[in-house]
């Protein structure tokens, strides 16, 4: 076939041949894409990846909010275990020593308000069995050891009726078995009730007349699952005072001193940790006997104990 010459140009066209072979080269070659898109398989496979990463940042984040409820409560107990605490110190650090023979008041202008008769010989300070509850908690009638004490005494305190009858009141502090776990207690009488049971109490008022814990359970209650509350009793030269129950008051037969000191402690737990003991036992001993299997695989791990210490002179 001869060749044809373009007369504008001075090339010479292709054959017949050439274009032939030159439309079976351009078949073979592939045609390019466009590299901004893509396959339906990267596509499934980035959907894939995404949806691994969310339930992984989910889980992470439920995690990490479990973790922080936790954490929430455990310190919500324990906010309620070191406020109780707090007010120990504070009551016991205003413990009043009464006299043998309190002296008779200052008659005062009339227009102040009436005075308070003479106070009587009084157990100002207490560490013995006054709630009892023998029944459901033998812990909360110890007879020796420390299990569970019980501290009551004389105070000065601001209360309601502290404009007529001054500020001295009675308090205590003792932990009561609930059904299925320990709650710590505080016992307060105002100062008007307290002023009438000192004066209406003969020659001398005992502990046993001036504290008496609510036997319907209406003391008020300071922290949820706290037990085993401790009182040690120091004398001024640090020795360990050990007898039990330890009554002060200004006329006995052998008068017992104020201690120089006084270390409270007890236990307190979250409430989650609390909820699973509860579902096993509902038996105090479980708390308070550290040899039991229940109390050394449910209640040591998660037990943590409160300390203080008061000094008296």
């Amino acid at each position: 076939m001869n060749l044809r010459r373009n007369t504008n140009s001075g090339f010479t066209l292709p054959t017949l041949r050439e274009r032939s072979t030159l439309r079976s080269r351009r078949a073979i070659v592939p045609p390019s894409r466009d590299e901004g898109a893509f396959t339906m398989v990267e596509l499934l496979i980035a959907a894939a990846i995404t949806v691994v990463i969310v339930l992984m940042l989910a889980g992470m984040f439920l995690s990490l909010t479990n973790t922080s409820m936790r954490a929430s409560q455990r310190t919500d107990a324990f906010r309620d275990a070191r406020a109780a605490l707090q007010t120990i110190e504070r009551d016991m650090a205003n413990l009043v020593q009464l006299p043998s023979t309190s002296p008779t008041p200052t008659p005062t202008p009339s227009t102040s308000p009436t005075p308070p008769p003479p106070l009587k010989s009084a157990a100002y300070f207490a560490l013995d069995k006054r709630w009892q509850d023998t029944a459901n908690d033998p812990y909360s009638d110890p007879t020796n050891g420390n299990l569970n004490r019980q501290i009551f005494g004389l105070v000065a305190t601001k209360n309601a009726s502290s404009t007529t009858y001054g500020d001295l009141c009675a308090v205590g502090y003792y932990c009561r078995w609930d059904t299925d776990h320990y709650v710590l207690c505080r016992y307060f009488t105002d100062s008007a009730t307290t002023f009438a049971t000192i004066q209406n109490g003969g020659t001398y008022v005992p502990d046993t007349t001036l504290y008496t814990p609510s036997p319907s359970r209406t003391d008020e209650v300071l922290a949820a699952y706290v037990w085993n509350f401790n009182v040690t009793l120091y004398d001024g030269t640090g020795a360990v005072i050990s007898a039990y129950p330890y009554v002060c008051d200004p006329d006995a037969i052998t008068i017992k001193p104020l201690p120089a000191a006084i270390e409270i402690s007890f236990n307190a737990m979250s409430p989650q940790a609390a909820r699973t003991v509860m579902s096993v036992s509902s038996n105090p001993n479980d708390w308070m006997d550290t040899t039991t299997q229940n109390y050394q695989r449910l209640v040591q791990p998660h037990a943590y104990e409160f300390r203080t210490r008061i000094n008296l002179q």
